[in-house]
């Protein structure tokens, strides 16, 4: 073998053990990447009897450097979930109404999912949910994917309801 040919080579060797390092460390950094989303505080009200709809609440951490937006939800036990918001009518009557394009979360903040404001509408629920029972909860972003959650009923952690 020539000795230009083997300095190739060498090179060419060099260059694909360099691309693999790269991969390697390329894939680390991707998968110490955790979801760019916590939810803590989450709680449902208990239904009344067999009662078929409840809402859930919680707070939201946007923990991305890029604003994400809480678009949908779903539940094994529910036949539908929405993302709500109650308003106070000029008449001074509270409506409950989806929230068009879902709750906004800019990045590095958090938005809490409250009685009286902005929360998650449990519909259809497949029987009562007691205090104690968890509903398993799916919550879906536009950034951040899906978020599973096992959401207790009860009261508010802390009072804070």
């Amino acid at each position: 073998m020539g000795r230009m040919t083997r300095h190739r080579v060498e090179v060419g060797i060099a260059l694909a053990i360099t691309f693999v390092a790269f991969l390697f460390v390329a894939m680390g950094v991707w998968a110490q990447q955790g979801p760019s989303v916590a939810v803590s505080e989450a709680w449902v009200r208990p239904t009344i009897g067999q009662g078929r709809v409840t809402a859930a609440y919680m707070r939201i951490q946007n923990l991305g450097s890029d604003t994400d937006r809480l678009l949908s939800g779903s539940s094994p036990r529910a036949a539908r979930i929405e993302i709500h918001e109650t308003t106070m009518t000029d008449e001074g009557v509270m409506k409950m109404r989806p929230i068009e394009g879902g709750v906004v979360v800019p990045a590095g903040e958090s938005v809490l999912l409250k009685p009286g404001g902005a929360h998650v509408m449990v519909m259809g629920l497949d029987g009562g949910l007691p205090k104690g029972q968890t509903l398993p909860l799916t919550l879906e972003f536009e950034k951040a994917g899906t978020v599973e959650l096992a959401v207790p009923a009860g009261a508010a952690p802390s009072g804070k309801d």
